[in-house]
């Protein structure tokens, strides 16, 4: 019941000053690109050469190895995440185990 009152009263506050007003676009076609920072599996096509490298997951983080690097071809499709964290690009590798790619910003690969 609180929260009712609360969301009317805050609703009747943004539609009084008008900063809750919603303008329609005239036209509906526009496509929102998908964002290469966003933590979901992208397919992506590699612009630059870029090496990978296979993680050997350890219990924590500072026990996780780099124990294989390989490069990657430009012009190949690769699904990658942005992880923010941990290590900056991880690439889908199935049932392969564990790759990241070791770049801080996009301007390796760009989306399909």
């Amino acid at each position: 019941m609180k929260h009712r009152f609360l969301v009317a009263a805050l609703a009747s506050v943004m539609l009084a000053s008008g900063t809750g007003a919603v303008i329609a676009p005239s036209h509906s076609t526009q496509v929102q690109a998908i964002s290469k920072y966003s933590h979901h599996w992208h397919w992506v096509k590699v612009t630059k050469e870029t090496p990978i490298y296979k993680v050997k997951v350890g219990r924590y983080m500072y026990q996780s190895k780099l124990t294989h690097k390989t490069y990657i071809e430009k012009g190949s499709d690769l699904k990658v995440m942005y992880s923010g964290h941990d290590y900056p690009w991880r690439v889908y590798g199935g049932w392969r185990g564990h790759w990241v790619a070791l770049r801080q910003s996009a301007n390796w690969f760009k989306n399909e």
